[in-house]
């Protein structure tokens, strides 16, 4: 005796394993890989991407919180900024990019944009500038702030301005 119960749920499992195949494999199909690793992680397998230029560094907070210090080479572009697609379309023709903010809120809100117009692979880092700078590591660099007076190179002021700038 056949089960009939099966088939009226087939075609549903038919069209939801189409549906969510596409979605999860459309961005393999165009080579585009998205990794997500902790500070850590990119400290270990990724720290050459702040040097050899073969990465584009984007920092996703806010021009403020970038002044008061951020990875070597990376450039700000606030993920909060209306105009964060137009921004981002500048950068296409990257092999790859990396993103990070504080913690993951403005990194989201980043990757988000990118897979819909990169093809390239794109890094984020997970726990941000505040798992680097927990876990001690080195390549921040300080800017100039608003008042044109040099911040002190030292981790105590940038976890200051972080905690001032908290979500």
């Amino acid at each position: 005796m056949t089960n009939w119960n099966f088939y009226p749920k087939y075609p549903l499992f038919l069209i939801l394993t189409v549906v969510f195949g596409t979605i999860f494999f459309q961005n393999d199909a165009y080579g585009q890989q998205i990794n997500a690793v902790n500070s850590q992680e990119f400290f270990d397998n990724y720290l050459h991407l702040l040097e050899d230029g073969n990465a584009l560094i984007i920092d996703g907070r806010t021009q403020r919180m970038f002044s008061g210090g951020h990875l070597k080479n990376a450039i700000n572009i606030d993920a909060d900024d209306p105009d964060l697609l137009t921004l981002l379309q500048q950068h296409l023709n990257e092999p790859q990019i990396v993103v990070y903010c504080t913690t993951v809120r403005r990194t989201i809100k980043i990757v988000s944009t990118l897979i819909e117009i990169y093809d390239g692979n794109i890094i984020f880092i997970s726990d941000g500038i505040r798992g680097w700078l927990q876990n001690g590591y080195p390549h921040i660099v300080f800017t100039i702030d608003d008042k044109n007076s040099l911040r002190k190179n030292t981790f105590d002021t940038v976890k200051q301005n972080i905690q001032l700038e908290e979500l």
